[in-house]
């Protein structure tokens, strides 16, 4: 064989070997998802966090609650746990000196339960009662004067 037609089967082999190759990326990118740590917080209505209160969390798997750990929150108001694997479904009951509530949430970002309204803080809620009160006693005042006058 001469030295030619080795360069054409050698060239004809490689590029029938590109042809066959499947597509590759330099630059190929990976995400992956891993939720590590799930946070609870819990405050009370004027915004003061919970502090010390008992936390009792059960994991819902195809409907059947188990109860999965019993702690209490830190000076914040704060929980953190690790999620059980295979579980996506949590119901968390935090509660302290007779005051409780419970919500259950999925780590898959379905909505299980409604949001919570915001709450205004307490400092505006009394002012919204005293701007109230100023209120109705200006309109008292101002009919009272309006009945002096037609006296």
């Amino acid at each position: 064989m001469d030295s030619l037609k080795i360069i054409r089967i050698l060239v004809l082999v490689s590029v029938a070997l590109t042809l066959l190759m499947p597509a590759v990326s330099a630059h190929r990118v990976y995400v992956q998802e891993r939720i590590t740590e799930v946070e609870v917080k819990a405050w009370f209505g004027g915004g003061d966090p919970m502090a010390n209160a008992d936390v009792i969390i059960y994991t819902i798997k195809n409907g059947v609650e188990e109860l999965y750990i019993e702690d209490t929150t830190d000076s914040d108001g704060v929980y953190y746990f690790t999620p059980k694997i295979g579980v996506s479904e949590y119901r968390v009951v935090v509660s302290e000196s007779g005051h409780k509530n419970e919500k259950t949430f999925s780590l898959t970002g379905d909505a299980v339960s409604e949001p919570e309204e915001a709450e205004l803080p307490l400092a505006t809620r009394i002012g919204a009662g005293f701007g109230y009160i100023l209120g109705i006693a200006g309109i008292a005042l101002y009919l009272s004067s309006r009945k002096s006058k037609s006296e």
